[in-house]
């Protein structure tokens, strides 16, 4: 049996949401010492919407589930794996994602390469990134999926682009209860394959999304 890491390391500097006329929430990890009793201890501050990390239903949806209301089986499962390479605002079309029919059929989640993920921790990488065609998204609720994984920050369009055309693909996907993926690493180790994914959000009460620890096993 072999393993995949599909996660980016959490750490100082990696790309975080970058919306006009809000402040950037920069990943912050700091060390304090405790005297009590000698041990080490950290604080996290961080946007849950950065990193490899899983939007909720609720992220779009005001009516719907929030992470920890979500069924906490429903990211494990048979996963496909396709390559879809494309360069910097580039979309994925349907045509690109229907000449893999036959590798969807039976799966609960897709997952798309692009390759992006090489331009991690560039700035690139936060405002260039290859996003999804509007249609995709009536598409993917056809097929009943519980995800769609992204080796970029979104399926939309980035917002600095002028290719952003509000967000049809969040709306779309997350209204269905079509969970998203996103910025996720190491894909060029599974690309093409049928994998078993396992990913579990933490349970944190009220979220729109959770970081995540994304791991596939050959699906032998």
């Amino acid at each position: 049996m072999v393993w995949h890491d599909l996660t980016h390391d959490f750490e100082h500097g990696m790309p975080v949401p970058d919306w006009p006329g809000e402040k950037r929430q920069e990943f912050e990890l700091s060390s304090f010492h405790v005297t009590v009793n000698s041990g080490t201890q950290n604080v996290l501050a961080m946007n849950l919407h950065c990193g490899t990390h899983v939007d909720a239903p609720s992220h779009y949806d005001p009516n719907g589930p929030s992470i920890d209301q979500m069924p906490f089986d429903y990211l494990v499962g048979k996963t496909a794996v396709l390559d879809v390479r494309k360069n910097g605002l580039e979309a994925v079309t349907l045509e690109d994602v229907r000449t893999h029919e036959k590798q969807l059929r039976g799966k609960k989640i897709v997952i798309l390469r692009t390759s992006w993920e090489e331009r991690w921790m560039t700035k690139e990488y936060e405002t260039m990134y290859p996003y999804l065609a509007p249609e995709l998204g009536p598409y993917f609720v056809s097929l009943k999926l519980h995800a769609i994984g992204l080796d970029t920050p979104g399926p939309d369009a980035p917002i600095r682009s002028g290719h952003r055309k509000g967000d049809p693909l969040h709306i779309s996907l997350l209204g269905s209860k079509i969970m998203l993926l996103e910025n996720l690493a190491n894909l060029k180790s599974v690309v093409g394959k049928d994998v078993h994914l396992n990913t579990y959000p933490l349970r944190l009460k009220g979220a729109t999304g959770s970081p995540l620890r994304v791991l596939a096993k050959d699906d032998l």
